[in-house]
C-alpha cells in the first residue's frame, strides 16, 4: 500500500517527534508543529538525522494545509484536541486521514464536531514511538471500516505492526494489559510477598522476555490449555480486584518522588547518569528485539 506522501504531527513533544522521525525515514514530507520555539529546538534532537527532511513550524495551519494524514498528539484534554482536529478537517486534504494519539480520552468526546467522522480514529503509539513495533489503530463509533484498513496498511508499510480496535475502549489493549499485570504487581508488593525489584526480576528475565518471543495465548498453547484451565481455576480467585490505585503510588507521591524526572521513584533514587543507563537499556532492547524474533531458523 501507498504510504501518505503529506503528513502533518501536531504536538512536537517525546510521542510527535519521534512519530515525525518514523515517517521521515521513509521519504514523507513532514511537517511539525509545537506552540513554543523552544519545543521545536528540544524536537530537533530526537529527530536525529532526519531533522534536515522535517519542517518545523509553530504555525498550525501551515502544518496542516494539505495533508493526507493528520496526527494530533497534543496535552491530553478533549478540548485543545478538539481545535486541531476541526481544523484539521478545513485545513487538510479533503480525503485525509484524522488521527489522535490519545490513550484515554474516549474518541466520540473527539469525533462528535467533525464532519467526516468516517475518516477519524486513534491511533495510539508506543513510547519511544520510532522504536516500539507496536501501534493500535483504533476505531471510532462512526470510522468507515476502509479507514482502519488503511490506517493499518500504512503502519504496516513503515514497518509496524498494528492492532486493529473495532470498538473504542477504555485504555484500549495495551494500556489494559499493563495495567491489569500493574495491579497484581501492586498489590503482591503491598502485601510484603516481593518488592518492586523482584517484580521487575519476575518481568524482564521471565514473563517479558518469554513474551517477546511469543505472546500469552501461544505461551498457553505450548502449555497445554488442560494445564492452563486448571492453574486459572485456582488462581483467578487470587487475584487483586482493587478498584483503587496502590497505595505505594500514593506514599511516593507525597513524598516528591515522581520517578526519573524528579531523581526518585518506586525504585529509589536515580541520578542523571542512572536515568540516561536506563533509557538507554530500554533502547538497545527495543532496537534488537525484531532481528532477533524474525531471524530464520
Amino acid at each position: 500500500m501507498k504510504l501518505p506522501r503529506d503528513v502533518a504531527v501536531v504536538g512536537a513533544g517525546t510521542m510527535g517527534a519521534g512519530i515525525a522521525r518514523v515517517f521521515a525515514e521513509v521519504g514523507a514530507s513532514v511537517r511539525l508543529c509545537a506552540r513554543r520555539e523552544s519545543s521545536l529546538d528540544a524536537a530537533r534532537g530526537r529527530l536525529g538525522e532526519t531533522a534536515a527532511r522535517v519542517r518545523l513550524t509553530t504555525s498550525v495551519d501551515e502544518a496542516l494545509a494539505g495533508a493526507e494524514l493528520v496526527i494530533e498528539t497534543i496535552v491530553e484534554e478533549a478540548e485543545p484536541k478538539r481545535e486541531v482536529l476541526t481544523r484539521a478537517e478545513e485545513l487538510a486534504s479533503p480525503e485525509a486521514i484524522l488521527t489522535t494519539n490519545t490513550s484515554s480520552l474516549p474518541l466520540s468526546a473527539l469525533a462528535g464536531a467533525l464532519r467526516r467522522p468516517e475518516r477519524f480514529a486513534g491511533l495510539h503509539w508506543l513510547n519511544p514511538p520510532e522504536l516500539v513495533e507496536l501501534v493500535e489503530v483504533v476505531g471510532a463509533e462512526r470510522t468507515a471500516p476502509g479507514t482502519l484498513e488503511t490506517l493499518a496498511g500504512w503502519m504496516e508499510g513503515l514497518g509496524k505492526a498494528p492492532v486493529v480496535l473495532r470498538r473504542d475502549v477504555p485504555g484500549f489493549v495495551v494500556n489494559r494489559l499493563q495495567y491489569a499485570l500493574l495491579r497484581e504487581a501492586y498489590a503482591l508488593v503491598d502485601a510484603g510477598v516481593c518488592t518492586f525489584a523482584d517484580v521487575d526480576r519476575a518481568v524482564t528475565r521471565g514473563l517479558g522476555a518469554r513474551w517477546a518471543a511469543i505472546g500469552p495465548f501461544e505461551t498457553m498453547d505450548l502449555a497445554g490449555l488442560d494445564v492452563h484451565a486448571a492453574v486459572a481455576r485456582n488462581l483467578w480467585p487470587e487475584l487483586s480486584d482493587e478498584v483503587e490505585p496502590s497505595p505505594s503510588i500514593a506514599r511516593a507521591l507525597a513524598e516528591g518522588s515522581l520517578g526519573v524526572k524528579s531523581g526518585r521513584g518506586l525504585r529509589g533514587e536515580y541520578t542523571p547518569t542512572d536515568a540516561a543507563s536506563l533509557s538507554e537499556r530500554r533502547d538497545r532492547v527495543l532496537r534488537g528485539l525484531p532481528a532477533l524474533r524474525d531471524r530464520p531458523r
